[in-house]
């Protein structure tokens, strides 16, 4: 769960804002659950789940998020990890089952939804620690994951998002 952005344009942590009255961050945490063992939190406290720190330093955006749960992960001995930001409260668990069918892929629209070899972990903290784009697209293209076509998604940046959905 990809949760430690500023939510400058929202103006208030979203991962936490009401949407539908469920927080945000609770959403995806529900459509994560039937796909993946265990939950991490990248970026924020939730009461339920670990929350793990960015690599190599915080402030790097959701590859610094992704970094630091792959590191994570493979440090507990799993292989992939699925990602899903906060902002996105109606996934269609039938996408993220997709992508827990292949070997590493992103959501073309929306490419921090995506699964991750947690192999790749220690490249991609290099990659940061480089000074190299912190575009998820552009790693992911670098990497050659597979990118998915889907419907659009909800990505909640502003409230006005929330009153239109």
């Amino acid at each position: 769960m990809l949760a430690g952005g500023r939510s400058e344009r929202f103006g208030s942590d979203k991962a936490v804002a009401l949407y539908r009255g469920r927080k945000l961050i609770d959403w995806s945490i529900a459509a994560l659950e039937p796909h993946c063992e265990a939950l991490l939190v990248a970026g924020h406290d939730h009461a339920d789940h670990p929350r793990t720190s960015d690599r190599p330093t915080a402030g790097l955006g959701p590859l610094g998020g992704l970094a630091g749960a792959m590191q994570t992960a493979r440090a507990a001995g799993f292989t992939h990890i699925l990602s899903l930001p906060c902002d996105t409260p109606e996934v269609p668990g039938a996408l993220l089952s997709q992508l827990c069918r292949s070997d590493g892929a992103i959501v073309a629209g929306c490419p921090v939804i995506g699964l991750w070899p947690t192999d790749d972990g220690e490249r991609l903290e290099q990659w940061l620690a480089a000074g190299r784009s912190k575009s998820v697209r552009a790693w992911a293209e670098d990497r050659r994951y597979a990118a998915i076509d889907a419907a659009p998604i909800l990505n909640i940046n502003h409230v006005g998002d929330m009153d239109a959905a």
